[in-house]
């Protein structure tokens, strides 16, 4: 099923660029689900008052299946706090891996009206149908090696990144079958992701000597990478993963 997309924004207070203070830019490479604990209307209505400087998110999914947009993805959303010290005693692997820097700066959020996470069938669809979108919107603004697959480090709640949010977005949300769905539905897409480079001797020496040198700076730990390269057997997917951390840790020692 197609969904649409419209556009409700607030182009005034509720955003900011992807950029933190040392003016260094992001590409959003994660999606945050929320739980509106309200009606599509009142999301409506707060996300696009011009007196709101307080919070946003990018999209909002209704029970009827209906998607509206509060921010431009190219922006950057108040949606899922912004310090440390609210981090969760078991916080999502990712916060850890951008250096504890703001997780709006890399994100998209989606809200979901409800109370409690358990979404309607046409609402389940439009959430599916709307990651599916972001991730293309993402590779169509930034270029196809942003893309990144639909697992439980890329897709996640608020719950996990806030610790004042332990119940968003709700017990009852269908974690397990948005990640089965998801999987199926873009497995084509993982299986082209999943090959080996077919790449020449000289790009793989190219990416030996990249990696070799992010190794050297510490920018990466783990040999595995260097490994992979140099035994021919790295994948697509593997290769865009690798660069997203590599090159953010990178900017980040800047």
């Amino acid at each position: 099923m197609t969904f649409e997309v419209k556009w409700k924004g607030n182009d005034c207070t509720n955003w900011s660029e992807r950029k933190d203070s040392a003016g260094t830019s992001y590409v959003p490479f994660i999606i945050v689900n929320h739980i509106s604990a309200g009606t599509m209307g009142s999301m409506d209505s707060w996300f696009t008052s011009p007196n709101n400087n307080v919070s946003s998110a990018h999209f909002g999914v209704s029970k009827d299946g209906r998607i509206h947009q509060y921010v431009d993805i190219r922006k950057m959303a108040w949606a899922n706090g912004s310090y440390v010290d609210n981090y969760p005693a078991n916080p999502a692997p990712v916060l850890a891996d951008m250096k504890h820097k703001n997780c709006n700066l890399y994100s998209v959020s989606i809200e979901h009206e409800g109370t409690d996470g358990a979404l309607t069938d046409i609402q389940f669809e439009a959430s599916v149908w709307l990651h599916r979108y972001i991730r293309e919107q993402i590779m169509e603004i930034w270029g196809k090696e942003k893309w990144f697959p639909f697992d439980e480090y890329h897709i996640i709640g608020h719950f996990q990144i806030a610790k004042n949010k332990p119940s968003c977005p709700g017990k009852y949300f269908p974690w397990d079958k948005l990640y089965t769905t998801l999987k199926e539905e873009t497995k084509g897409d993982d299986d082209e992701m999943n090959k080996v480079l077919d790449y020449d001797d000289w790009a793989w020496n190219e990416l030996d000597k990249y990696l070799g040198d992010a190794y050297n700076e510490g920018i990466i730990e783990d040999w595995k990478w260097v490994q992979q390269v140099r035994d021919h057997t790295m994948t697509y997917k593997d290769l865009l993963l690798m660069k997203i951390l590599v090159d953010d840790r990178r900017r980040n020692k800047q």
